[in-house]
Parts: C-alpha cells; structure tokens; sequence
C-alpha cells in the first residue's frame, strides 16, 4: 500500500504537520516599492491594491504604467506560479 520504504511514512507525516503548524506572521507587508535602485526612501504596503493608489497619486507615474499594474494583478490573481524577467511578467 504505502510502497516497500516504510521509513517514508514517518517523513510525509512531519511534513504535513509541519505545513499545518507553522506559525505565520500577520505584520509582513506584501509589496516593498522603491521608485530608483539609489532612492534612500522605501515604502512599505499591506496589500496591492494600497499600492496602486499610492503610485495613482504620484504625478512622476503615468497612467498607462497604473494600468499595465492593475492588469498585472488581474493575472497574477488567476495564476498558481508566475515568472517575471525584468519587472515584466513572462506568459
């Protein structure tokens, strides 16, 4: 049933109540932006979407940069894995 390497069995179960009990920090923010490598000045958000209007109130940041964003997020949200070369999501 389980295969003939009995010693597996004991290694899945940590793993699965490792994956249950793991403590998860509530505090991380989810996105970090700096505006140049050299920019002293990071800000942090909480979520995505804060964000998004924070760069929408930056008159240095286009429109059409907010929306390629916010399209972004669409995908991302319909994804399981993504692959980003240079800032730019690959298909």
């Amino acid at each position: 049933m389980f295969g003939k390497n009995l010693t597996e069995i004991p290694m899945t179960f940590k793993k699965l109540i490792g994956l249950f009990t793991r403590k998860h920090t509530d505090t991380t923010p989810l996105i970090i932006i700096r505006k140049s490598p050299d920019d002293a000045h990071v800000t942090e958000f909480n979520s995505i979407e804060e964000a998004i209007v924070s760069l929408e109130n930056d008159p240095n940041i286009s429109a059409e940069k907010i929306e390629v964003l916010r399209s972004s997020l669409k995908i991302l949200k319909n994804k399981s894995s993504i692959k980003i070369k240079n800032g730019e999501i690959v298909k």
